[in-house]
């Protein structure tokens, strides 16, 4: 009697407190989704009188497809008009890590996504609306909590809805492209009409968490950026040297080596007329498509929206060409008009080219994790970093130049950038 009264007990108390099932492998980030968070999510999304009644924690991403945050998802049932039903969705958290330069960045630019999503581009739909235009394509959020330690969001979950994300090692086709290069004129057209309705305003006086991005060279997360891009263009130098025809592009490395990184940073150094919001991080691993029954790409949908500042819409364009498309196709079809603006930014495209190429060429198990990086260990994971890119380089391409990826030939095309440059 006394072992079914304790057993009914625990069974109220687990209901009450609608404690979360995990279908997956122990992870700390876990306990950062709170019952709060998934209650006023759903709420949002379904109505005030939507009853959580329990949820359960469901990874789908490895490791390798976010570097700054940690993204997860929550299966909830509920109830709403005595009927009970079922939603999916997508959580995003600031893991937890240690005091790092890295974590310092981290912790400074994740609250700044959900005014972006929220605040920023509900206001921007708003203009498009008056046009008759259709919304931005990104998520909806529901919740989010930034309190110190617990930094989190939850939004709704596009995997339902048919999108998915392009095999990050292949290189996106002309189809994608078109898709990615309208929705960004659409982002970039629409943040004027946004900047023009707020004046006098800036963007910084209206908004919280927008302040804009400032990282000094005598900052940890400078040194750090740095250092990294550095160790990578050491390992292109390496096994370039082997590769006829690429003599120009090792001699334009070595000489340019150390400041790559600030070629990086005044690359998105916005000037008129060119002076939108952009996207700020827009590569494959940063958006979704939905497919017809051919396989065709029919919409899309643009995602991590932390990096999101005032820059020159060229600096977007050359980000995601360098980063995400095929050679032959950005050759191709690479913009004509305003050419002297996309060219000028090249170099953007560059360093994106030789930063993104470990991130999207290697194994799960081989992903560098930034977050070990710190001050007092910059030359050790530096070196952890370079024999990783190696083994990846050499892998994807070998010594005769001969591609064996989608990506590993994009690659050797972005450095390719270089020669611009170097007369």
């Amino acid at each position: 009697m006394k072992s079914k009264l304790l057993h009914n007990i625990k069974s109220e108390v687990k209901y009450f407190c609608k404690m979360p099932e995990i279908s997956a492998e122990p992870n700390e980030n876990h306990e950062l989704i709170t019952e709060e968070l998934v209650k006023n999510g759903l709420q949002k999304d379904k109505g005030e009188n939507a009853e959580l009644l329990s949820w359960n924690i469901k990874d789908f991403t490895s490791k390798g497809d976010g570097y700054t945050s940690f993204v997860t998802s929550v299966t909830v049932k509920y109830k709403k008009d005595e009927i009970q039903s079922e939603a999916s969705y997508v959580v995003k958290l600031n893991p937890k890590r240690p005091p790092s330069p890295f974590s310092d960045m981290t912790k400074m630019m994740f609250p700044r996504e959900t005014v972006i999503l929220n605040d920023i581009i509900g206001a921007m739909n708003k203009h498009l609306e008056r046009l008759f235009l259709e919304p931005l394509r990104t998520p909806k959020v529901f919740s989010s909590t930034m309190e110190d330690g617990k930094e989190s969001f939850l939004a709704e979950n596009l995997r339902t809805q048919g999108f998915q994300m392009h095999p990050k090692r292949q290189a996106q086709d002309v189809r994608h492209g078109l898709l990615v290069m309208e929705e960004l004129g659409r982002f970039h057209a629409s943040s004027l009409l946004l900047k023009e309705s707020i004046s006098p305003k800036s963007f910084e006086e209206k908004y919280e968490n927008f302040e804009e991005f400032s990282f000094s060279p005598d900052s940890g997360f400078f040194k750090m950026f740095m250092n990294m891009i550095e160790s990578q263009a050491e390992v292109a130098i390496n096994f370039l040297r082997e590769i006829p025809k690429y003599e120009k592009c090792v001699k334009w490395l070595q000489a340019h080596k150390q400041t790559l990184g600030q070629k990086f940073f005044e690359g998105y150094t916005p000037r008129k007329p060119f002076e939108v919001l952009v996207h700020g991080d827009c590569h494959t691993n940063n958006m979704l498509f939905k497919y017809n029954s051919m396989n065709e790409p029919i919409d899309v949908r643009l995602l991590d929206l932390q990096g999101c500042r005032l820059g020159s819409n060229a600096s977007d364009i050359d980000y995601f060409a360098y980063s995400s498309l095929g050679g032959e196709t950005r050759s191709k079809h690479f913009p004509k008009s305003w050419k002297d603006e996309v060219e000028d930014r090249k170099m953007l495209g560059l360093v994106t080219g030789i930063m993104t190429a470990q991130f999207l060429l290697v194994e799960e198990d081989e992903v560098v994790d930034l977050g070990e990086m710190r001050e007092d260990n910059m030359e050790e994971f530096a070196e952890k970093s370079r024999k990783t890119f190696q083994r990846v380089s050499e892998g994807v391409i070998g010594f005769n130049g001969k591609d064996k990826t989608n990506h590993g030939l994009n690659y050797l095309v972005c450095l390719e950038v270089i020669t611009i440059h170097s007369d």
